[in-house]
């Protein structure tokens, strides 16, 4: 029986998609949400580099004040907002019981803006953030970190993400785990 629940943030809690992107700018946003959250955006998932150094690597670039509109903390409300359904269902699930954790690659201004919309620490029983720790999924060594800090047995923890390596990841050092493609998921595997 499962006793803890750990979740990603992006997809799940919070909209992070291309989609999102694409009706907040009303154009098709492939390109920009490639070079916006590409290989570069890692180093300020690692917090290696602030998203503000990330936003001026990209000056150069076409459609900068698009991707610097998206990427700006001001703006995460917008391109960042709330899933209020998943958040509601999951409320539900600390009230009859459940230990939720937070198991996310974000930055440090993503952070910031969830807690100031959820109240991190008074929600969730813990998290473990890639800004933090300089590491980002499907790295194993984070969700090791994750259950050594708060002693969670892998037998009564679940995971969900959205993105397939990070669920083959957990489930190989034995955290049961599961693709997340809508709160049918959790709903279905608990």
């Amino acid at each position: 029986m499962f006793k803890n629940i750990v979740l990603d943030v992006g997809g799940i809690l919070f909209d992070d998609s291309q989609k999102n992107i694409e009706k907040l700018l009303n154009k098709n946003c492939r390109w920009i949400y490639k070079n916006a959250y590409g290989n570069s955006f890692k180093e300020c998932l690692l917090g290696k580099k602030t998203v503000q150094e990330h936003i001026e690597s990209l000056s150069k670039l076409e459609s900068f004040q698009d991707m610097r509109y998206i990427l700006n903390k001001e703006n995460l409300e917008k391109s960042y907002p709330l899933i209020k359904e998943n958040f509601k269902y999951i409320k539900g699930l600390k009230k009859i019981g459940y230990k939720l954790y937070l198991l996310a690659n974000i930055t440090e201004d993503s952070y910031n803006y969830i807690n100031n919309i959820i109240s991190i620490d008074t929600f969730f029983d813990g998290g473990i953030y890639s800004y933090q720790e300089h590491l980002i999924k499907p790295n194993p060594k984070i969700y090791k970190i994750l259950i050594d800090k708060y002693n969670l047995n892998k037998e009564e923890t679940i995971f969900f993400d959205d993105k397939e390596e990070n669920v083959a990841a957990a489930n190989n050092i034995g955290i049961k785990a599961f693709v997340f493609n809508s709160i049918d998921d959790i709903k279905n595997n608990l």
